[in-house]
């Protein structure tokens, strides 16, 4: 889970619009090569690897949410 003060830090990126969307767009090309790399592996060694891949950049590409979720937690939570 994302803490407040690193929320804070990361609000520039998430905030920009021009950055964001240039960020998600490298995000996603990242992520269709490293789809096509799965369905190409010969190994399971390979595929697992791709895998953790994938769910790492679907984790940055979700980062804009988390970011707006950790500012607007309380310090209670």
């Amino acid at each position: 889970m994302l803490d407040k003060q690193m929320a804070i830090k990361l609000s520039p990126l998430v905030n920009n619009r021009e950055l964001w969307e240039a960020f998600q767009k490298h995000l996603n090309n990242l992520k269709t090569l490293e789809l096509q790399g799965l369905v190409v592996a010969t190994s399971e060694l390979e595929m697992f690897r791709s895998q953790g891949r994938v769910s790492s950049l679907d984790k940055l590409l979700k980062l804009k949410e988390q970011v707006a979720e950790a500012k607007h937690r309380t310090e209670e939570e």
